[in-house]
Order: C-alpha cells, then structure tokens, then sequence
C-alpha cells in the first residue's frame, strides 16, 4: 500500500525498531502517530520522525502514555481518536523485556501487561477507527504452548520465559482477531511478525547484541505496508512461517480472548 497520506500508529515509537519504522514510513510520506512513554523522548522522536520525512510531505505527532496501565491505554486510545478519527494502520510494537519479576499497577507481571494485555485493549478501543490493518510484532522466540495456569508467572518466574509467553499470546491474539475480522466481513486485515535478531534494547537485555544493525530491521515496515492483501499470517524474515500449532487451535485462541476481556475490560465491535 502507498504510505502517501495514509495514518500510521506506532506503539513504542521512541526508539529501535519502533522508531526506525516511524522514519521509513515518514519517508514515504505517512502520517506517524509517535507514541512514548517519556514526553521529552515522544517530542525528541517526532522531531526525528519529521525530519525523516521532511522530502516525502511525512509528518509526525507525539502521544505520551504508559501502556503498563490499563487506564494510560484508554486515555491513549481518546487521545488518538480525537487527533485522527481515521487510523490506516496500527502497529503494536511496544514491548518489554523484564529481567525480574514486577507487576503493573492493575497487578499483572509487567511483561504480560504492556506486551499482551496492552495491544489487547488498544486494538479493541481503535478499531472502529481503522481502515486497513493490525500489524502485532511477535517473536521468533515465542512459546510453543501456553500454559493457561501460570500467565502471571506466579511459578518459577523466568525473564525467557515470560516474554516468549506473551509473544506467543500475541501470535494467537493475531489469529483470533482475523477470525473475527473475517467473519464480520469486515476489510481490515491482521498479521503479525518476527522483527529480526536487531541490535535494541531489548535484545541486549536478553540475549545479547547478536543481530543486525537497527538501520536494516524492515520486517515491520514491509508487513506494514506491504500491498497484498493477507490476513491471519505470521512472517519470518518477510515470509508467511508456519506459527506454534496451538496457534491454529480455535479453543486455545477462544480462551485468551475471554482471558483478555476479563482482565481488561475490552469491549470489541467484532
């Protein structure tokens, strides 16, 4: 699809891979919704942003909210839909990677609450408003099954551990969503991907700098903009990957969902 005067919001937008997508799509000439959780990083990033797409006609404004709250999320989504009653696409990139185990103010581990429940909740506050695609990043390193007794990583918290569980959760989260969106007849699309192994914060903090330079990480922008028309995939590398074949059970999917709305009081139109 032509980023020209098209709405893009990006989660997490203030640096890595959130950024450096930020830039490519100003550079087509996108709309960037920048969203941070530090104001002065939100402004420093949009000043970035514009700057990138300053050639192409792209601009940029600036969101500042903590996505580790449920509330931070719903005033997130008001503030969005009042500045653009019209969002082309929405990414959900923010995510975080926490070596110890902490809980968010609403008392879910932190990973959970900014990498599942988050998304969870934003999507289903902005999709009235979108008009094209939800694009979730996932993982490569995403669990192989889900264990519906230990989200909150009560047992034996493990930083690995909790992040592949909620980039698993997002791989199905993906999944489900399509399903509605398909059934609702509806014309927005949903995917989900692997970034790459890239030098952020992030992987520094888990595995180790052993990517490639943030400057080629452009897995999320293809998936963002690419033309065809997919939904329900999971890309590697920008190719459609098989996903953890739990991923393909309706019930497991069916059961986060109703996991989601409990704990987040989202309330879809699909």
């Amino acid at each position: 699809m032509s980023c020209l005067n098209k709405v893009f919001l990006v989660t997490g937008s203030t640096d890595g891979i959130g950024l450096h997508t930020a830039q490519r799509l100003a550079r087509e000439g996108a709309t960037v919704l920048v969203h941070g959780r530090s104001e002065a990083r939100v402004q420093q990033a949009v000043q970035q942003v514009q700057e990138a797409g300053a050639a192409a006609g792209g601009t940029a404004r600036g969101f500042t909210e903590d996505l580790a709250s449920l509330e931070g999320v719903r005033r997130l989504a008001d503030r969005v839909v009042k500045d653009s009653p019209r969002i082309d696409v929405l990414i959900n990139n923010a995510g975080v990677y926490e070596k110890g185990l902490r809980k968010s103010q609403d008392g879910f581990e932190l990973t959970w609450a900014v990498n599942v429940a988050a998304p969870f909740l934003l999507t289903a506050c902005l999709l009235p408003a979108v008009t094209d695609r939800v694009v979730n990043v996932a993982s490569i390193s995403a669990a192989s099954s889900i264990d519906f007794g230990n989200l909150q990583q009560e047992r034996g918290y493990s930083a690995h551990d909790a992040y592949s569980l909620s980039k698993l959760a997002n791989i199905l989260f993906t999944f489900e969503l399509a399903d509605r969106l398909a059934r609702a007849g509806s014309a927005v699309t949903c995917n989900c991907l692997d970034p790459g192994t890239v030098n952020t914060k992030m992987l520094a903090a888990g595995w180790g700098n052993i990517g490639i330079r943030l400057q080629d990480a452009n897995n999320e922008f293809q998936v963002a903009t690419d033309p065809a028309a997919l939904s329900a995939a999971y890309f590697v590398g920008g190719r459609k990957t098989r996903a953890p074949s739990c991923c393909n059970d309706a019930a497991v999917r069916r059961r986060l969902w109703r996991v989601l709305e409990e704990q987040t009081g989202a309330a879809w139109s699909v």
